[in-house]
């Protein structure tokens, strides 16, 4: 068996296992092999010189603790159908995730279709997204701006006029965020060729010239699917969403998604009528635990950590602060003396405030060995927000 990069001639196997192993339609299968595929991130794994199992390794700029971290958004994970449940794609999961760390990336994330096959490889959740469901006639409160204002459609003959203030708007609702993907030009029309490929809509909101608000959404059936809403304030976003109600005669639901605690129910005027589901959406797998370390500033910090890697295993070991130093000892856990014991997979709570020390505790995910160790911790770590709403 051998793990490569796949050849520039063999990008229609790649379409025919994206087509045998995933439901996209031929427009969304179309916009990724144009717009995204490059077959110097396509990994793959060939028995007998046949192409069994394969994933796709696309380039993203992370912004983690203020730090941009180039990483790799792992999609596209199929075998072939006829050589699924022979250990193919673990093969590949794990030569992925040793490459990876020789390529010193901190991370690599992905969103699981079923969190339980990732898990086996210490990947663990990071980032919700809050999807609201409601009637459209709850849009009938939100009003247009008085005067000074203009809504306009994005398309692709002028969509290179408005890419600098799609920025403006993101970087805005990022501030406040641990983690989330840098955009820039090029992302953002990826982004738009991306729901135009769905047939989505994409509108910009200007208030005396400003750049206040946009939103990105689909009209299916009798619902309105608002993919990304982002705004200024509260008020630019009661008015783009304020354009939504112009369909209300053919479309009776809209359905939204929203960062993690957006609480984006409380601009309606009745919480009640608003459906709220959370669900965690994308899945991070650490790798390199010190570059992590070094990131979030822990050096500031006299602690030690022991961290269990059952895949990576040259990362289980003790890792001590002190005195502004990083040291790292590979030594069994019966010969080390820690403030904090922890696996791999749930030092992504940690390092991403997906929960708090509290919550970590209760459900058992950390080992502490005192009280006072506790209350340091909880100096530390702190619960975050993340925001990663990505497909491909």
């Amino acid at each position: 068996m051998k793990v490569r990069y796949a050849k520039k001639n063999e990008k229609e196997i790649a379409i025919k296992f994206w087509k045998d192993s995933f439901k996209d339609s031929e427009e969304q299968i179309k916009f990724y092999f144009d717009n995204i595929y490059n077959e110097k991130n396509y990994l793959v794994l060939e028995d007998n010189s046949k192409i069994v199992s394969s994933l796709h390794e696309n380039d993203y700029i992370f912004n983690f603790n203020n730090e941009s971290i180039k990483s790799k958004y792992i999609v596209g994970v199929s075998s072939h159908i006829t050589m699924r449940n022979k250990g193919y794609m673990s093969k590949l999961l794990i030569s992925m995730l040793e490459n990876s760390k020789k390529k010193n990336m901190p991370f690599v994330f992905l969103t699981p279709i079923n969190p339980k096959i990732y898990r086996k490889f210490d990947f663990e959740y990071f980032s919700n997204i809050e999807y609201y469901n409601f009637s459209i006639e709850e849009l009938s409160y939100f009003k247009f701006p008085k005067d000074n204002y203009l809504y306009i459609e994005i398309n692709e003959e002028n969509k290179n006029l408005y890419l600098d203030d799609l920025i403006k708007i993101y970087n805005s609702n990022m501030k406040n965020n641990i983690c989330y993907l840098e955009r820039n030009d090029f992302y953002f029309d990826k982004i738009l060729k991306e729901a135009n490929s769905d047939g989505m809509k994409t509108f910009i909101l200007y208030k005396d010239k400003i750049p206040s608000a946009y939103i990105i959404f689909g009209l299916y059936e009798d619902n309105v699917e608002i993919r990304e809403c982002l705004a200024l304030d509260s008020i630019s976003y009661k008015e783009i969403l304020a354009l939504i109600y112009g369909y209300r005669d053919y479309y009776k639901n809209v359905s939204l998604a929203s960062p993690s605690n957006s609480n984006i129910e409380f601009i309606f005027e009745n919480q009640l009528n608003i459906e709220k589901i959370v669900k965690p959406f994308m899945m991070m797998r650490i790798l390199n635990p010190l570059t992590i370390f070094k990131i979030l500033k822990l050096e500031n910090h006299n602690i030690k950590i022991y961290i269990e890697d059952k895949i990576l295993k040259e990362n289980t070991g003790l890792y001590y602060f002190l005195n502004k130093k990083f040291t790292f000892y590979e030594l069994p856990v019966e010969k080390s003396i820690y403030d904090l014991r922890i696996d791999i997979a749930d030092l992504v709570f940690l390092i991403t405030g997906y929960f708090s020390i509290d919550d970590l505790v209760k459900i058992g995910k950390i080992d502490i060995t005192n009280k006072e160790t506790l209350r340091k911790l909880k100096r530390i770590f702190s619960k975050k927000n993340s925001y990663l709403y990505e497909f491909i």
